[in-house]
């Protein structure tokens, strides 16, 4: 039986893209280092999903949408929840439909829509740059 000491290794090569993330874990590591490395792995795939996709889907032409959607400047909370509102709506839909009738990838451009849309409003899930923010600071205070 093999026995694999605990680690993080995620590595990547498509044609330019090279990506190396490892980290070995041991008694000294935390679990908030963990999710610091998990979260700079997620980090890393997001940025690239949008370029691998283009050759499908036409990102351009959602990005129009999305800022149809999504109004300019500081935006209040009723703004901000009519545009999520919207992109779940119907007139979203039809809005998608401009770009494709095939159903299924359809379904890709809804969600990637409401990605697109939750990005915009800067609701954006946690960021690798306020994590480390954190980290440095709880180091200081050490």
């Amino acid at each position: 039986m093999i026995i694999m000491e605990d680690h993080i290794s995620f590595s990547t090569k498509y044609k330019s893209w090279i990506v190396v993330k490892k980290m070995k874990v041991d008694e000294n590591i935390e679990d908030i280092d963990v999710g610091r490395i998990l979260l700079s792995i997620r980090d890393t795939i997001d940025g690239k999903i949008y370029e691998l996709l283009q050759g499908d889907f036409d990102i351009e032409g959602l990005k129009k949408i999305v800022d149809e959607i999504v109004p300019s400047g500081k935006l209040n909370e009723e703004q901000m929840a009519s545009a999520l509102k919207t992109a779940k709506s119907p007139k979203a839909t039809k809005m998608l439909k401009e770009l494709t009738e095939e159903k299924l990838k359809l379904e890709v451009y809804k969600g990637l829509l409401v990605e697109m849309v939750v990005q915009k409003l800067n609701l954006s899930m946690l960021a690798l740059k306020s994590l480390d923010k954190y980290l440095d600071d709880k180091s200081r205070r050490l």
